[in-house]
């Protein structure tokens, strides 16, 4: 007897009112009519659900069968010295060569210069999370197709935004057919349920040719974040820049810090469903790149398939990123590896 299929329904019941939905979108985003959009970052069905499941079937936070995956993205599983990691084919430090993209990126501003490369090679637009007009640091998805776009979004938000629903305004409204999309764990695993999964949706899976993503422990609850803010009399309206670096938290204005605080003082601001994540490193993307293990001002970048390894070598050979090998990395003992076994091993 084939197992019973599980619809919007089901994914309420499991996944949205037991507070497990990571708010990345990717239920609206795969949704065939239409009927699903995130309100306050929750799913809720806006017309009459044709109980296909595919929603349900596409959720990272209902099951994601890793070793499976790996198959269909990587052709094969992790090896040994990947456990912590995920697959990988080369370790970097690097950084972006223009002092433009240091001025507001993160780190090495990395992410930035691959996204520039992936524009200068004829894609149509990038998913990246902006923020919202005439809203206080509020994440929303943006489709950006110029230089001046993505260095507009750069910088890390700390709190969720809802990746899927930039993808499906890219490919479904937009009709764009050659986009990279940047996210955090959580939102990679959803996009590649999307692309490769046993409901896929074949125009997201033709149309994203680049993932991009984002070394992440956790992600802050907005309303609490703000809330600590003003009780620390930070007002979030004058912070340009949020910042995690060797164990503080930090709110800048330009150059001058509004706020230091041990990461400790802002644990409790931590969205509860993050608790529940395993994957430090963002295993299931082409590229991952984070702020960990690299000297100051670059970022560590893992190559893991040819479609990483290709924009990387592009950004190289153009000139808009500089990039180093991370000797040793294999030993499985760089600050990498200590994160992924926290986060694998908190569960």
């Amino acid at each position: 007897m084939s197992q019973e299929k599980k619809t919007f329904n089901d994914l309420k019941t499991e996944v949205i009112d037991t507070e497990k939905c990571v708010s990345c979108g990717t239920c609206e985003a795969v949704c065939p009519v239409n009927v699903i959009e995130l309100q306050d970052n929750a799913p809720a069905l806006v017309g009459n659900c044709i109980e296909c499941g595919i929603c349900y079937a596409n959720c990272p936070a209902v099951s994601f069968d890793e070793p499976e995956m790996e198959e269909r993205i990587f052709g094969r599983t992790r090896k040994q010295n990947e456990t912590l990691t995920g697959i990988y084919q080369e370790v970097y430090a690097a950084r972006a060569t223009s002092d433009e993209i240091h001025e507001k990126a993160q780190d090495g501003g990395v992410v930035t210069a691959l996204l520039t490369q992936f524009l200068n090679d004829d894609g149509d637009g990038v998913i990246v999370a902006g923020l919202e007009k005439d809203k206080i640091w509020v994440p929303s998805p943006v489709i950006a197709k110029t230089r001046e776009e993505v260095i507009k979004a750069a910088g890390t938000k700390y709190t969720p935004s809802p990746t899927l629903v930039g993808v499906k305004k890219a490919v479904k409204d937009e009709k764009l057919g050659n986009i990279a999309v940047v996210g955090t764990t959580c939102q990679m695993r959803g996009l590649s349920l999307a692309m490769m999964g046993t409901m896929k949706n074949k125009r997201i899976a033709d149309s994203v040719a680049l993932k991009i993503g984002l070394f992440c422990m956790e992600t802050f609850n907005y309303d609490s974040f703000m809330k600590y803010l003003k009780d620390k009399e930070v007002d979030p309206g004058r912070v340009t820049k949020f910042e995690i670096k060797n164990g503080r938290f930090y709110a800048w204005d330009g150059e001058e810090r509004l706020h230091r605080a041990k990461l400790s003082r802002v644990k409790p601001l931590i969205r509860p469903v993050c608790n529940h994540c395993t994957d430090f490193t963002s295993e299931f993307s082409d590229i991952s790149v984070g702020n960990v293990e690299s000297p100051a001002g670059y970022s560590t970048v893992l190559i893991r398939n040819e479609k990483g390894k290709k924009i990387l070598e592009a950004a190289i050979k153009s000139g808009l990123i500089e990039a180093e090998p991370i000797a040793d990395f294999e030993k499985g003992d760089t600050l990498v590896h200590k994160l992924a076994e926290m986060k694998k091993s908190h569960q």
